[in-house]
Protein backbone atom coordinates (compact mmCIF):
# COMPACT_ATOMS: atom_id res chain seq x y z
CA UNK A 1 0.00 0.00 0.00
CA UNK A 2 2.75 2.31 0.93
CA UNK A 3 4.24 1.85 -2.29
CA UNK A 4 1.47 2.85 -3.99
CA UNK A 5 0.82 6.05 -2.40
CA UNK A 6 4.50 7.17 -2.64
CA UNK A 7 4.06 6.48 -6.36
CA UNK A 8 1.08 8.41 -6.51
CA UNK A 9 3.61 11.43 -5.07
CA UNK A 10 5.95 10.56 -7.49
CA UNK A 11 3.85 10.44 -10.81
CA UNK A 12 1.85 13.56 -9.38
CA UNK A 13 4.79 15.71 -9.02
CA UNK A 14 6.24 14.53 -12.19
CA UNK A 15 3.09 14.84 -14.47
CA UNK A 16 0.51 16.52 -12.81
CA UNK A 17 -3.01 15.75 -11.87
CA UNK A 18 -4.39 15.47 -15.33
CA UNK A 19 -1.77 12.59 -16.41
CA UNK A 20 -2.26 10.83 -13.28
CA UNK A 21 -3.32 7.39 -14.27
CA UNK A 22 -3.68 3.97 -13.15
CA UNK A 23 -0.95 2.42 -15.21
CA UNK A 24 1.86 5.56 -14.56
CA UNK A 25 1.02 4.85 -10.71
CA UNK A 26 1.29 0.86 -11.10
CA UNK A 27 4.63 1.47 -13.02
CA UNK A 28 6.02 4.15 -10.92
CA UNK A 29 5.22 1.57 -7.94
CA UNK A 30 6.29 -1.50 -9.42
CA UNK A 31 3.61 -3.37 -8.47
CA UNK A 32 0.63 -5.81 -9.98
CA UNK A 33 -2.37 -3.20 -11.20
CA UNK A 34 -4.47 -5.81 -8.82
CA UNK A 35 -3.09 -4.91 -5.83
CA UNK A 36 -3.86 -1.16 -6.56
CA UNK A 37 -7.62 -2.16 -7.47
CA UNK A 38 -7.84 -4.81 -3.97
CA UNK A 39 -6.29 -2.01 -1.51
CA UNK A 40 -7.95 1.04 -2.91
CA UNK A 41 -10.85 0.05 -5.24
CA UNK A 42 -9.99 2.28 -8.20
CA UNK A 43 -7.69 5.34 -8.74
CA UNK A 44 -9.94 7.70 -6.29
CA UNK A 45 -9.56 5.40 -3.85
CA UNK A 46 -5.95 5.83 -3.85
CA UNK A 47 -6.27 9.55 -3.88
CA UNK A 48 -8.97 9.41 -0.74
CA UNK A 49 -6.49 7.20 0.82
CA UNK A 50 -3.70 9.04 0.09
CA UNK A 51 -5.21 12.15 1.82
CA UNK A 52 -6.04 10.18 5.11
CA UNK A 53 -2.70 8.46 5.39
CA UNK A 54 -0.60 10.64 4.65
CA UNK A 55 -0.06 14.61 6.23
CA UNK A 56 -0.67 17.12 3.59
CA UNK A 57 -2.44 19.79 5.47
CA UNK A 58 -1.02 21.61 8.66
CA UNK A 59 -3.36 19.83 11.95
CA UNK A 60 -4.61 22.35 14.04
CA UNK A 61 -1.38 25.07 14.98
CA UNK A 62 -0.19 25.06 19.05
CA UNK A 63 -1.82 28.72 19.21
CA UNK A 64 -4.98 27.62 18.25
CA UNK A 65 -5.77 24.73 20.65
CA UNK A 66 -4.03 26.40 23.22
CA UNK A 67 -6.76 29.25 22.29
CA UNK A 68 -9.60 27.05 21.95
CA UNK A 69 -8.81 24.99 25.14
CA UNK A 70 -9.65 28.52 27.05
CA UNK A 71 -12.47 29.43 28.69
CA UNK A 72 -14.78 31.81 26.69
CA UNK A 73 -15.30 34.10 28.93
CA UNK A 74 -12.12 34.54 29.22
CA UNK A 75 -11.25 38.39 28.22
CA UNK A 76 -9.94 38.95 24.63
CA UNK A 77 -6.20 40.67 24.01
CA UNK A 78 -7.25 41.63 20.54
CA UNK A 79 -2.92 42.75 19.50
CA UNK A 80 -2.04 38.85 20.92
CA UNK A 81 -5.25 37.55 18.92
CA UNK A 82 -4.34 39.17 15.81
CA UNK A 83 -0.82 38.45 16.02
CA UNK A 84 -2.02 34.60 16.33
CA UNK A 85 -4.18 34.78 13.35
CA UNK A 86 -0.53 35.81 11.60
CA UNK A 87 1.42 33.30 13.07
CA UNK A 88 -1.02 30.59 12.08
CA UNK A 89 -1.60 32.07 8.47
CA UNK A 90 2.23 32.06 8.24
CA UNK A 91 3.07 28.28 9.40
CA UNK A 92 0.17 26.96 6.96
CA UNK A 93 1.88 28.94 4.11
CA UNK A 94 5.15 27.75 5.44
CA UNK A 95 3.41 24.27 5.58
CA UNK A 96 2.08 24.28 2.20
CA UNK A 97 5.81 25.23 0.68
CA UNK A 98 7.33 22.41 2.01
CA UNK A 99 5.18 20.16 1.00
CA UNK A 100 4.91 20.03 -3.30
CA UNK A 101 1.94 17.23 -3.41
CA UNK A 102 -0.26 19.22 -1.50
CA UNK A 103 0.34 22.35 -3.18
CA UNK A 104 0.13 20.19 -6.81
CA UNK A 105 -3.24 18.90 -5.60
CA UNK A 106 -4.56 22.14 -4.92
CA UNK A 107 -3.27 24.10 -7.96
CA UNK A 108 -4.57 21.11 -9.88
CA UNK A 109 -7.82 21.05 -8.10
CA UNK A 110 -8.43 25.10 -9.58
CA UNK A 111 -7.81 24.04 -12.80
CA UNK A 112 -9.45 20.18 -13.39
CA UNK A 113 -12.17 19.29 -11.65
CA UNK A 114 -12.27 15.36 -11.55
CA UNK A 115 -13.38 12.90 -10.32
CA UNK A 116 -9.57 12.56 -8.83
CA UNK A 117 -9.64 16.24 -7.45
CA UNK A 118 -13.05 15.88 -5.68
CA UNK A 119 -11.73 13.06 -4.01
CA UNK A 120 -8.57 15.03 -2.86
CA UNK A 121 -10.86 17.96 -1.43
CA UNK A 122 -12.93 15.24 -0.07
CA UNK A 123 -10.33 14.01 2.24
CA UNK A 124 -8.69 17.65 2.75
CA UNK A 125 -12.43 18.48 4.08
CA UNK A 126 -12.29 15.60 6.47
CA UNK A 127 -8.75 15.96 7.89
CA UNK A 128 -9.64 20.07 8.37
CA UNK A 129 -12.81 19.39 10.23
CA UNK A 130 -10.98 19.20 13.49
CA UNK A 131 -9.42 22.61 12.96
CA UNK A 132 -12.06 24.07 12.25
CA UNK A 133 -14.02 23.02 14.96
CA UNK A 134 -11.44 23.96 17.91
CA UNK A 135 -11.32 27.34 15.47
CA UNK A 136 -15.50 27.68 16.03
CA UNK A 137 -15.28 27.53 20.37
CA UNK A 138 -13.34 30.99 19.82
CA UNK A 139 -15.80 33.60 18.91
CA UNK A 140 -13.05 36.21 18.31
CA UNK A 141 -12.74 33.74 14.65
CA UNK A 142 -16.41 34.35 13.89
CA UNK A 143 -16.27 38.25 14.29
CA UNK A 144 -16.90 39.64 10.80
CA UNK A 145 -13.32 41.97 10.55
CA UNK A 146 -11.75 38.39 11.75
CA UNK A 147 -12.93 36.30 9.50
CA UNK A 148 -12.88 38.57 6.68
CA UNK A 149 -9.06 38.92 7.10
CA UNK A 150 -8.83 35.17 7.60
CA UNK A 151 -10.34 34.54 4.31
CA UNK A 152 -8.46 37.04 2.28
CA UNK A 153 -4.68 36.33 3.81
CA UNK A 154 -4.98 32.98 3.91
CA UNK A 155 -6.03 32.68 0.16
CA UNK A 156 -2.86 35.03 -0.47
CA UNK A 157 -0.29 33.06 1.85
CA UNK A 158 -2.01 30.00 -0.05
CA UNK A 159 -1.26 30.94 -3.56
CA UNK A 160 2.14 32.26 -2.63
CA UNK A 161 3.22 28.87 -1.42
CA UNK A 162 1.61 27.88 -4.61
CA UNK A 163 3.86 30.25 -6.46
CA UNK A 164 6.64 29.71 -4.63
CA UNK A 165 6.88 26.14 -6.84
CA UNK A 166 5.05 26.59 -10.18
CA UNK A 167 6.19 30.04 -10.72
CA UNK A 168 8.27 31.56 -7.77
CA UNK A 169 8.92 35.21 -9.35
CA UNK A 170 6.36 37.10 -8.24
CA UNK A 171 6.26 41.42 -8.36
CA UNK A 172 9.71 41.71 -7.40
CA UNK A 173 10.06 38.66 -4.73
CA UNK A 174 11.70 35.55 -5.71
CA UNK A 175 9.64 33.37 -3.17
CA UNK A 176 11.85 30.53 -3.95
CA UNK A 177 14.52 32.04 -1.77
CA UNK A 178 14.38 32.11 2.06
CA UNK A 179 15.00 35.85 1.87
CA UNK A 180 11.67 36.37 -0.85
CA UNK A 181 9.09 34.01 1.34
CA UNK A 182 10.49 35.78 4.44
CA UNK A 183 9.45 38.92 3.68
CA UNK A 184 6.01 37.76 1.61
CA UNK A 185 5.09 36.30 5.16
CA UNK A 186 6.16 39.29 7.23
CA UNK A 187 3.64 41.32 4.69
CA UNK A 188 0.84 38.36 5.90
CA UNK A 189 1.93 39.26 10.03
CA UNK A 190 1.74 42.20 9.37
CA UNK A 191 -1.66 42.76 7.67
CA UNK A 192 -2.93 40.28 10.10
CA UNK A 193 -2.34 42.82 12.75
CA UNK A 194 -3.71 45.57 11.27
Amino acid sequence: ENAFLDALETVLLRDGLRRLTVNAVVEAAGVAKPLLYRYFGDLPGLVRAWGERRRFWLEAAPAVKAATAAPADEPADEDAFRQRIGAELVANADYLREHPVTVEFLAEELTAQSELSAAFAAARDRQRRPFLRAMLKDARYLRRDHRRAIIVLNAAATYLAMRSRRSPNFMGLRLDTAEGWDEAMAMIRELAEL
